[in-house]
């Protein structure tokens, strides 16, 4: 069906520091159009470095391991179970500060450009 992706199928994009993440809804395999939906796993003593997206929300959902979500407003210690919202332009970033892979699912809206198929010419 064309409705269900198994992540376990998706290529992940290797990322420095050392996480991958996979690109699992989106509107180049189910054509979706107001969000897209992925997942990031990060390696042990690794981080999502400091970032923001100007144009879209994010949403997370930390699935296992542990980190620590810091902000310009502070810190915040995550645990499986924990969402997270970042609104459009709030840089943020996610240190691994357990023992194992942490990993979390995401959602962008609207989807970020490199989540959508490119207009042709």
């Amino acid at each position: 069906m064309k409705y269900v992706i198994d992540a376990a199928t998706v290529e992940g994009v290797k990322k420095i520091p050392s996480r991958t993440s996979k690109l699992l809804l989106s509107e180049m395999n189910v054509g979706i159009q107001g969000f897209s939906m992925g997942q990031n796993v990060t390696d042990v003593g690794s981080r999502i470095p400091e970032h923001a997206h100007e144009d879209a929300e994010e949403g997370m959902f930390l699935i296992s391991g542990q980190g620590r979500l810091i902000t310009d407003e502070g810190e915040q210690d995550l645990v499986p179970g924990m969402a997270i919202y970042m609104p459009p332009g709030v840089k943020h970033s996610i240190v691994n500060t357990g023992d194992e892979p942490m990993k979390l699912v995401w959602v962008y809206s609207p989807p970020l450009p490199n989540h959508r198929k490119q207009a042709s010419a």
